[in-house]
């Protein structure tokens, strides 16, 4: 077995090349043979993955936050392994396995030597794989946002904070769409804001908005809130922000398998953090079909 890391320069401000070091001094004493590559463009890491089959015998590493995730698991080879050295702003896809703080020693030894779990990914439309969540409308705006703008500007705003700063300064006035979607065959139509469609339990670097998410059920967990006005609005977000706005009579919540869903107009989605202007989508769940190396700790 040869383990080969990914790393994102880029990540976390810099913050996947503190990795590197205790990668290498992992295998310094080990005859296990491992090689790191790092990524120079964006979709490079999906180039990078896309070299690997069941032949090579190999396990692949992503070393950087959930795009640099994304990127990978876009190009996997669903025979390979995959692993995450958590090394972005916000990690939110691991927060589903763990959330107990840990030295970089003690993750990149609990990766290595962790233990394998068939896990479920979405597809959607057809092309773009997201092991973690995948929103359209408010949160993708946001999201938008924290990206272009957020992140490439220094701010005294810690980066777990970032999406939650963005809130307040591009979420006050949201856009309102009309839409219709079904739901494993149940039809819906209505007004919204907000649409997620959810693999894992956080996103948004702080947000554990389904709580009750199963990274094995092969079933998404859905919700989309009404239009409200600004003060409802804020207090809906802080209870999505803790994953208790389910009972709320303006928020909608589902679960289901295969969703269908077209808006009246182009908005903005995000898919683990990628965004994309869209109309039309199809997401469909891929039950346990990720071979993953999940991390266990001593």
């Amino acid at each position: 077995m040869k383990y080969i890391f990914i790393v994102n320069p880029t990540s976390g401000k810099g913050k996947s090349l503190r990795f590197v070091p205790v990668i290498e001094n992992y295998f310094k004493n080990s005859d296990k043979e491992y090689e790191i590559i790092y990524t120079e463009y964006p979709k490079h890491a999906t180039e990078i993955a896309k070299r690997y089959t069941a032949e090579d015998n190999v396990m692949l590493y992503a070393v950087g936050g959930d795009g640099t995730t994304k990127e990978i698991l876009d190009g996997l080879d669903l025979s390979v392994r995959l692993g995450i050295i958590p090394a972005g702003t916000g990690n939110d896809f691991l927060k589903s396995i763990y959330t107990d703080k840990k030295t970089d020693e003690e993750i990149v030894k609990a990766s290595i030597e962790g233990e394998d779990m068939d896990l479920d990914f979405g597809l959607f439309n057809g092309r773009s794989r997201f092991i973690n969540i995948s929103s359209f409308g408010l949160d993708a705006h946001i999201n938008v946002y924290a990206n272009n703008v957020a992140k490439k500007k220094k701010t005294i705003v810690p980066d777990e904070l970032i999406y939650f700063y963005c809130i307040f300064k591009v979420g006050l006035k949201p856009e309102r769409y009309h839409f219709k979607m079904t739901v494993d065959g149940q039809y819906f139509e209505d007004d919204t804001v907000l649409v997620a469609i959810s693999n894992g339990k956080f996103y948004g670097g702080m947000f554990n908005a389904f709580p009750d998410a199963d990274l094995t059920d092969g079933i998404f967990d859905i919700c989309y809130f009404r239009p409200v006005n600004l003060v409802r609005l804020i207090s809906l977000i802080m209870k999505y922000a803790k994953g208790t706005y389910q009972n709320e009579k303006e928020c909608t919540v589902l679960k289901g398998k295969e969703i269908h869903i077209e808006f009246d107009r182009e908005l903005w989605v995000q898919i683990d953090g990628e965004n994309k202007p869209v109309k039309e989508a199809t997401i469909e769940m891929n039950k346990g079909k990720l071979k993953f190396r999940a991390p266990k700790f001593d």
